[in-house]
């Protein structure tokens, strides 16, 4: 392609999604043509299951981003927690062993047992409740789809803020592979790979593993070398059978096990710790440093199997998923961040749950598509022995339990007459939990249990002006069911809360105006109450877990996608987010003394705050370029992420600074090989100082770092 064609197309793309030069098509029509006839590559179709079914991207009036497995490793995002970088919106935080992902300032701080993400991820169509389990290496992935905004019909179990669904790539008949080690800095080391088989007439199999890890990046101050060691495994089996042609099932299993202690390698933030009082212990002087007594640690290891099947009729399908997931994890954390052994908590817990769903969903092209379902949840979390320690000696130890139960059934149907889409939705959940707990010698809190139902629903209107382009306008409501506290060792603190619910008001386009460019945004507008909030009791400083706050969330996304050649591919999006707690007179913070530390926890009306982990706006850039030369083919990949600054508590004290992260790979495949790719990497290219978490206590407030600069290498092979 000639440079005139290149300059013409990212001229035409800037211009076209400018304001006021929005659909300049007249201006641009010459070089159209031009740009068509000298290169006639395009963006190809992606196709997505946000509704259930396989549609394009392009039709679906919900605001979604969908991305490769591929291009996400080529731009550095390689596990969950990185998904930060490259997906419109999306914070995914951490506190000790729980994740917790953000869509639009929509999450969940607590880490209580029992409790789930108010932003729902899946696997392959499973629902995943277990927080401690969100975080894993990314291991052979098709695609992940974001949806965000409440999701209340078809996926409505607590996704309040939107869904994260991951997808792998199902068994196939012929044989196929690869192969991926990868070194880096800080002693990183991987070793991934994939096979695929047919076994028998309609019977194909897969499997999957992966093994890696790093010697961690914290300078430990107190002992030498580093902290904040990770390690990680992933094992994943797949059984496909089809015996006939309108009858298909897989059978799935999976294995993920995760220790990553650099977010729990913390120092006090700003100094601010009772341990940094006289006598003055070894203190940090910068980022990536710690010095504390503690071996802490935060791990999780999860066993999941499960079952899918579909059966085409006639004019309908009828597909169902039964699934089993066991979860344990433990974090290790020290309460004051420094050498002195003032406190420290051991949080060992398990969980395990049973998942079944049924949907029969209309199929052909009518005017009129359906699709109607049941699901059920059931099961268990608990504390197996949560330990506190002050002064180094043992000062409780606790066992908590919750159980829940959970039905839901749910329709929604979808009515065309010409350019026009009616959409009507509704789902209805209940659900029972208890909840109790006890010490070693007494029961602490005796058996509770509560009830809770809801309705949640959809409608959303879509008009296409042609097959490339259509707006789309939408109202929804999420919910998130009430909960115990987990914590809770007292009757007084474990009253369970009520749900939290969301309304979504949503406008939006999708639009293709040029063959090699794709522009889709949206603006929205979010009514949030009763939301859940945990904090301290000022009197016995116990965890509460409460219905506290209502706010409103206003923003506008953008992304843009320029195919400027059949080798160079650039997808952009820019986000903007006004997150704010409209009514929280009943937050409870803590107060730095002059003297170090916290004061005794403090009410304070966060009201006209703004929400945790929302920035206001985030700008992502990635690129993927490659050239054939006679000794094989060179590429280019990355991205560019940027955020504003954020805020980790309810009084905007605890501040995340506003940051860039770029990622590069540089990649080579010899001429003949085209199934061999060797690169080198750079992540983190500024040397960006990003938390991974933040807390507050009453002995300290608390930071843990993600990465710093890194470099590597790997080498993959397909076959």
């Amino acid at each position: 392609m000639s440079n005139r064609i290149f300059t013409s197309r990212i001229a035409i793309a800037v211009a076209l999604i400018t304001p006021g030069a929005a659909w300049a098509q007249d201006a641009t029509r010459a070089a159209q043509t031009q740009a068509q006839s000298d290169d006639q590559s395009g963006i190809q179709d992606i196709v997505i299951t946000a509704q259930h079914r396989e549609e394009r991207l392009q039709d679906v009036p919900i605001a979604v981003t969908a991305v490769s497995g591929d291009s996400l490793a080529r731009s550095g995002v390689t596990d969950t927690r990185q998904l930060t970088q490259s997906m419109p919106s999306v914070v995914f935080s951490r506190v000790n062993s729980s994740f917790q992902p953000y869509i639009r300032g929509v999450g969940t701080r607590n880490a209580n047992i029992g409790d789930e993400s108010n932003v729902s991820l899946y696997i392959d169509g499973v629902y995943q409740p277990v927080m401690s389990s969100l975080g894993f290496d990314l291991v052979n992935v098709e695609r992940i789809e974001v949806l965000r905004g409440p999701q209340g019909t078809l996926f409505g179990r607590n996704s309040t803020g939107g869904l994260i669904n991951i997808i792998t790539p199902d068994p196939t008949q012929e044989l196929s592979g690869s192969v991926v080690a990868r070194v880096g800095s800080y002693g990183e080391k991987s070793l991934q790979g994939y096979i695929s088989t047919g076994i028998a007439p309609g019977v194909s199999i897969d499997l999957t593993g992966s093994i890696g890890g790093d010697t961690g990046y914290i300078k430990d101050l107190v002992n030498g070398g580093y902290r904040g060691d990770r390690s990680s495994e992933v094992a994943r089996a797949k059984i496909l059978i089809e015996p006939t042609a309108n009858f298909r099932m897989v059978l799935t299993g999976n294995y993920t096990r995760y220790a990553d202690s650099s977010s729990v390698s913390e120092q006090p933030f700003r100094g601010n710790s009772t341990g940094a009082r006289a006598p003055v212990p070894i203190l940090p002087t910068g980022p990536w440093q710690t010095a504390i007594d503690t071996p802490t640690n935060a791990k999780s290891k999860t066993y999941s199997a499960s079952l899918q099947t579909r059966l085409t009729l006639e004019s309908f399908n009828i597909e169902t998923m039964s699934a089993y997931i066991n979860s344990k994890a433990v974090s290790i954390t020290d309460s004051d961040a420094t050498t002195k052994p003032i406190g420290s908590v051991i949080a060992p817990q398990s969980s395990y749950y049973i998942e079944n769903e049924i949907r029969a969903l209309s199929t052909g092209d009518s005017a009129f598509s359906w699709i109607v379902g049941a699901f059920q949840l059931s099961g268990k979390g608990s504390f197996d022995g949560l330990e506190s320690y002050a002064n180094g000696a043992l000062v409780s130890r606790t066992f908590t339990r919750q159980e829940v139960v959970s039905y839901a059934g749910f329709g929604e149907g979808t009515l065309r007459f010409g350019p026009v889409s009616l959409i009507a939705g509704a789902r209805y959940s209940t659900e029972k939990r208890n909840y109790e707990a006890h010490t070693a010698t007494a029961i602490a809190v005796p058996f509770r249990e509560s009830s809770n139902n809801k309705v949640t629903y959809r409608f959303s209107a879509q008009y296409k002006f042609s097959p490339s382009a259509n707006v789309y306008a939408s109202y929804s409501r999420g919910f998130k069911s009430g909960v115990y506290n987990g914590f809770a060792t007292t009757v007084a603190a474990a009253s369970p809360t009520r749900p939290e619910t969301i309304d979504s008001y949503e406008i939006g386009f999708k639009t293709d105006p040029l063959n090699w460019l794709r522009i889709n945004g949206s603006l929205f507008h979010y009514d949030y109450t009763d939301i859940q909030q945990s904090a301290r009791d000022p009197v016995t400083t116990l965890v509460l877990l409460f219905n506290a706050a209502s706010a409103k969330v206003d923003g506008a996304e953008l992304e843009a996608t320029v195919r400027v050649s059949r080798n160079f591919n650039i997808r952009g999006y820019g986000t903007y987010l006004r997150a704010k707690y409209d009514s929280f007179p009943t937050a409870q913070i803590f107060r730095p003394m002059p003297t170090l530390g916290n004061s005794s926890i403090a009410p304070y009306d966060a009201s006209g705050k703004d929400m945790i982990r929302a920035p206001r706006s985030t700008v992502g850039v990635n690129f993927d370029w490659s050239h054939d030369t006679d000794v094989g083919t060179f590429g280019v990949a990355g991205n560019i992420f940027h955020s504003a600054k954020y805020y980790w508590d309810f009084e905007n004290r605890l501040t995340q600074p506003a940051y860039t992260m770029i990622n590069g790979d540089i990649s080579f495949s010899p001429a003949g090989m085209d199934n061999l790719r060797l690169s080198v990497f750079v992540r983190n290219l500024a040397n960006e100082v990003v938390y991974s978490q933040m807390t507050s206590t009453a002995t300290a407030d608390k930071a843990g770092f993600e990465r710093p600069r890194t470099f590597g290498a790997s080498a993959a092979f397909k076959f």
